[in-house]
């Protein structure tokens, strides 16, 4: 098998001419998920258009803090969020199989984001189900199993490419098979992407913290030094999401590349492919 350096590479060398359009696709289910969100919170009144007004004034803290949801709406919102999570979730498995695509020589498109609602769709559905309720029940016993089920599961959406007639409970014991002593190399190769997502988080903190120091105690003796620390605050948290969102798009492409590539040389492992 080879390295993940190795692997690493040979995903640039794929995206080659891919890259755009892999890029447009991350965006493309970034404001799928904007949408149905917004429209999930304007069905179920969470949405700051239905807030109840006084004449023409926007609703103060308190009132915003003593609404309450209904029973309804409640469990309106927990269904339509499940919905919006399996049909992104679908969006992302399709994202997936075009760098699969991509690794036998066909190039990426939107299209392929709707793949996954072409045909068997239920066993779609499932299958992504199925990956959330077990790493869901492995995550309450503690986070670290949680993650170690995750990435048994990493190549489920894989193997239902390659295999559309599988059962879905076989498609996840092959993934969980496959992954038997690899789980600690797919994650030392994903994080060699996630470590670039420290370079936000040290901004916002680093940057954070020492203003901070600088007005210690402002809280008691000066209201502007107090207000100039919230706005600092504010400022460096849109700042660091800006970042991070810009960095997702550079990321996340070579990330699934890099995965796509592992899945093939898990296979060629397993003698399962040749080449």
């Amino acid at each position: 098998m080879l390295t993940n350096k190795e692997i690493r590479s040979m995903a640039r060398e794929y995206l080659r001419g891919n890259y755009k359009m892999a890029v447009l696709n991350l965006i493309l289910i970034t404001i799928a998920n904007s949408v149905m969100q917004s429209v999930v919170r304007t069905l179920t009144g969470e949405s700051a258009l239905n807030m109840q007004m006084t004449g023409d004034t926007l609703p103060n803290w308190d009132s915003v803090f003593s609404m309450q949801s209904s029973p309804f709406q409640t469990t309106l919102n927990v269904v339509l969020s499940i919905i919006v999570a399996l049909i992104i979730g679908s969006m992302q498995m399709g994202n997936e199989w075009g760098y699969l695509d991509m690794l036998d020589g066909t190039p990426l498109s939107s299209g392929h984001l709707l793949k996954p609602f072409e045909n068997q769709l239920s066993k779609t559905l499932g299958v992504l189900a199925l990956q959330a309720v077990y790493v869901i029940l492995w995550s309450v016993l503690l986070i670290i199993p949680g993650i170690m089920k995750l990435y048994s599961l990493a190549l489920s959406n894989f193997i239902y490419f390659d295999n559309p007639d599988m059962k879905t409970t076989d498609i996840l014991r092959q993934s969980e098979a496959f992954m038997k002593g690899k789980k600690m190399r797919l994650f030392q190769l994903d994080l060699t992407y996630f470590v670039v997502y420290l370079i936000p988080v040290a901004l916002f903190l680093g940057i954070g913290v020492s203003a901070f120091s600088m007005y210690a105690g402002a809280a008691t003796a000066d209201s502007d030094a107090l207000l100039y620390q919230a706005l600092l605050l504010v400022g460096l948290m849109l700042a660091a999401f800006a970042i991070f969102g810009i960095l997702t798009f550079i990321v996340e492409p070579r990330r699934k590349a890099a995965r796509a590539v592992f899945y093939s040389e898990v296979l060629k492992e397993e003698n399962l492919i040749i080449g």
